[in-house]
């Protein structure tokens, strides 16, 4: 009996372990979109379309703006997950240059860049 608990408990710790190690955020599962209704940047999976956020705090948000035909039109930076859409007119192209961001749970730092947003 003492070993099939002690079995039990080792497969138990094992199962948690493995299930924790799934559960981490990593950058390449990730993409950036913009919730209009919400006026917020959304971190999501790219498998399911769910967002992360609330697992998140965001560090800082890098937006480079630049104008139809490509040119240079300006930068923005952004330290909470709000966006100004007024400030973009459609013809523009907004991309992310960097975002920063910690997972809360996990202590590690995510870097995403060079993402162009969709109005």
């Amino acid at each position: 009996m003492k070993m099939l608990k002690m079995f039990l408990l080792m497969v138990s710790v094992l199962s948690l372990t493995t299930i924790k190690s799934f559960a981490q955020i990593k950058a390449e599962d990730l993409t950036v979109k913009i919730n209009k209704e919400a006026k917020k940047l959304e971190v999501v999976k790219k498998s399911d379309g769910t967002s992360v956020n609330a697992s998140l705090k965001l560090i800082k948000v890098n937006i480079d703006i630049f104008e139809k035909g490509g040119d240079y039109a300006g930068s923005l930076e952004l330290k909470d997950w709000a966006v100004p859409l007024d400030e973009f007119s459609r013809n523009e192209i907004v991309k992310i240059a960097v975002i920063s961001f910690t997972v809360i749970d996990g202590g590690q730092t995510i870097e995403l860049k060079d993402i162009r947003l969709a109005f």
